[in-house]
């Protein structure tokens, strides 16, 4: 009879399942003010996108950019938002091409991310979680 007490007790599959967290994805992404209404999440994520494009386009175009010759290129910009909503940049992909024809394009978009609004942060499972994500810019003169 002893021998009952050492034996493991079995998890239900919903207890099972419960506890499995996959921390490479977020249940809501990292919202614009201006998305959070929009009843899709689908439609607030790409919102978001294009809102913070938006920002950065608009950041980038007050600076008077001049180059030598013709440039179409994609800028992959790394930005972290924090469980507070901070955006900060972490990494900028660029040819060596567009760095030649634009040396200033690291602190231009630095300088575009300083000035972005506080975003509403990702969550998961209710609770504000810090979200990376890669943001493809087209530069084209």
């Amino acid at each position: 009879m002893s021998c009952d007490f050492f034996q493991k007790k079995k998890l239900a599959e919903e207890e099972m399942i419960d506890t499995i967290i996959d921390y490479k994805s977020v249940d809501t992404f990292p919202l614009f003010p201006d998305c959070d209404s929009i009843p899709s999440q689908d439609k607030q994520r790409v919102c978001s996108q294009i809102k913070l494009s938006e920002h950065i386009f608009a950041s980038l175009s007050e600076s008077n950019i001049i180059t030598a010759r013709k440039v179409a290129d994609t800028v992959r910009v790394k930005l972290l938002v924090s469980s507070s909503g901070k955006v900060s940049l972490t990494n900028v992909e660029m040819s060596d091409n567009l760095l030649k024809q634009i040396p200033t394009i690291d602190s231009l978009l630095k300088n575009s991310i300083v000035t972005m609004p506080v975003l509403k942060p990702a969550l998961k499972r209710g609770i504000p979680v810090a979200t990376e994500f890669s943001l493809p810019i087209v530069i084209v003169n």
